[in-house]
């Protein structure tokens, strides 16, 4: 039997894991320059964004979770892409300044204005 998703989740996966090395290649250029500049400053985030972050981050990891799960032809490999997709969606949404800054606030204000 020939099975397109373990092709597809492969994908998905590369793309998940680069995605997050481009932000931590983003962020550490971001913490060279604060370092280098001598400027440091500290965002405390409201609760108006922190409930879109958990909202988001809550349903990236459902999404990623139901797929795997449903995902046929990757028996024996699904608990390392849990954790796979579980170390980088976390570090893109709670530990990236560049995902958050560039990409996630910017989408929600284009989405909120839509």
């Amino acid at each position: 039997m020939n099975y397109t998703d373990p092709y597809v989740m492969v994908i998905l996966q590369v793309a998940i894991v680069v995605f997050t090395l481009i932000a931590v290649y983003k962020d550490s250029r971001i913490r060279g320059r604060e370092h280098a500049g001598g400027i440091s400053a500290e965002v405390i985030r409201g609760e108006k964004s922190m409930t879109a972050i958990y909202t988001m981050y809550g349903a990236t990891i459902a999404s990623f979770l139901v797929l795997i799960d449903n995902s046929s032809g990757i028996e024996g490999h699904k608990v390392i892409l849990i954790v796979i997709d579980f170390f980088s969606v976390t570090y893109l949404y709670f530990l990236s300044t560049w995902f958050r800054n560039k990409i996630f606030y910017p989408l929600m204000e284009r989405v909120r204005h839509d």
